[in-house]
């Protein structure tokens, strides 16, 4: 009887010793050994660079930070702004970040860090040396998104107070992914791509745009979320391209949108046609796009392959005001798909014109596509792609499926 206790009690013992053993191995895990309490941190949801306006240092760097009391009812519940900007200068991001410690009891936190905005002056000066700090810090996660304020300093676009989200870095944000979601003019851009083509040969830099509508100078105050119409708005502009890093050129919207077409970028989008024989038009949404590109050269050949691409896309007839426009009619399906085709390939040749003829810059990653696909001929080519790009010829295709007309026939327009 004495020796079944004893053992009962040596065997609880044991039980015991491993509880403990498994609790001290999962302390590390659960407890708070590297715990950051949020009373004590900043958090930064944006982060502005511009050149120093007094040209005394390299950069200016803004950064928006998230007060998360004021933060929750939006427009702070008359407590103040959700955010707050911080400003300072240095000749690397790092320094001037530093700097920052002396006009905040918290330490600025970056693992939340949502938006990189370049002034337009230092886009100019490269990008690429702006990318190291993100790139080699484990703190700061490399799918931030990036914008170039177009047409201003990064400092006052990060200053314009905004409706719709109380945080004003995450409605930019959200717009550029609107924007290539329902649109296509633009399309998002993060530190990864951007470090991904910077030792590249075979394709440049593009990054959207943002600009505002309005009076800039108005932006920053309680005001302009408290009226109706807001004073002034962040807008979703073009792609920016760069040659070597450096911002050489803005798109105009057709361009933009074509060069959207040939990276595959766009979803859906609306595409504004003539009527074929009556004033008015018709408005066509494309609700789904598939791009192939391939390069075709025959073996035997020695000049340089053609570029192909195959643009296919569904879509509907959302707006007629043409008058007489018989949507019954077969042939008149025929004439929009036609017609949407054409339109496509237009704009997709026009960005593909601008970077060939105008700017000799492969943003298209033309040169990516035939290492990819023949990385013999791009070795042979590599180095005089620079002079060879504008010289390549190339062809756009479009095949579009016209789904739906709508629940009328006939348009009512007269």
């Amino acid at each position: 009887m004495r020796r079944r206790e004893d053992g009962k009690r040596h065997f609880a013992g044991k039980r015991a010793a491993w509880a403990l053993i498994i609790l001290s191995l999962m302390l590390p895990i659960a407890g708070c050994w590297d715990n950051r309490y949020l009373d004590k941190l900043g958090v930064v949801i944006a982060v502005g660079v511009d050149d120093d306006p007094r040209e005394k240092m390299r950069y200016q760097v803004t950064v928006q930070v998230v007060l998360p009391q004021n933060a929750v009812t939006g427009l702070g519940g008359g407590q103040g702004s959700p955010v707050m900007t911080l400003t300072e200068r240095g000749d690397t991001l790092f320094e001037a970040i530093r700097k920052m410690t002396d006009k905040t009891p918290r330490r600025l936190f970056f693992s939340h860090t949502q938006l990189l905005v370049i002034g337009e002056k230092i886009a100019r000066k490269g990008v690429y040396p702006l990318m190291d700090l993100i790139e080699r810090n484990a703190d700061i996660r490399s799918d931030i998104h990036v914008v170039i304020a177009r047409n201003m300093r990064a400092e006052k676009l990060l200053q314009i107070r905004t409706q719709m989200e109380s945080i004003p870095a995450t409605q930019m944000k959200e717009m550029v992914g609107i924007d290539q979601t329902a649109k296509g003019q633009a399309f998002t851009i993060t530190v990864r791509n951007i470090a991904s083509t910077a030792d590249s040969e075979q394709k440049q830099l593009t990054l959207p745009s943002i600009g505002i509508e309005g009076d800039k100078e108005a932006g920053n105050t309680k005001k302009n979320i408290e009226r109706i119409e807001p004073e002034v708005l962040p807008e979703v502009s073009t792609m920016a391209v760069f040659r070597e890093g450096k911002l050489i050129r803005y798109l105009t919207s057709a361009q933009s949108r074509g060069f959207s077409w040939m990276e595959n970028k766009i979803s859906n989008t609306v595409v504004k046609l003539k009527c074929p024989q009556s004033a008015g038009y018709y408005i066509v949404e494309v609700s789904s796009s598939k791009t192939k590109l391939k390069v075709e050269q025959k073996q035997e050949e020695k000049e340089l392959p053609r570029i192909f691409a195959r643009i296919r896309l569904d879509a509907a007839v959302h707006e007629v005001t043409c008058a007489g426009f018989d949507m019954s009619d077969e042939s008149h399906l025929t004439d929009i798909e036609k017609a949407l085709n054409e339109a496509v390939v237009k704009e997709a040749t026009s960005a593909i014109e601008v970077m060939q003829k105008e700017l000799k810059v492969d943003a298209l990653g033309w040169g990516q596509l035939i290492y990819q696909n023949k990385p013999e001929l791009w070795h042979r080519i590599s180095g005089e792609w620079k002079d060879l790009f504008p010289e390549l010829s190339y062809k756009v295709e479009c095949i579009s499926h016209i789904e739906s007309t709508g629940t009328r026939t006939n348009s009512i327009a007269k």
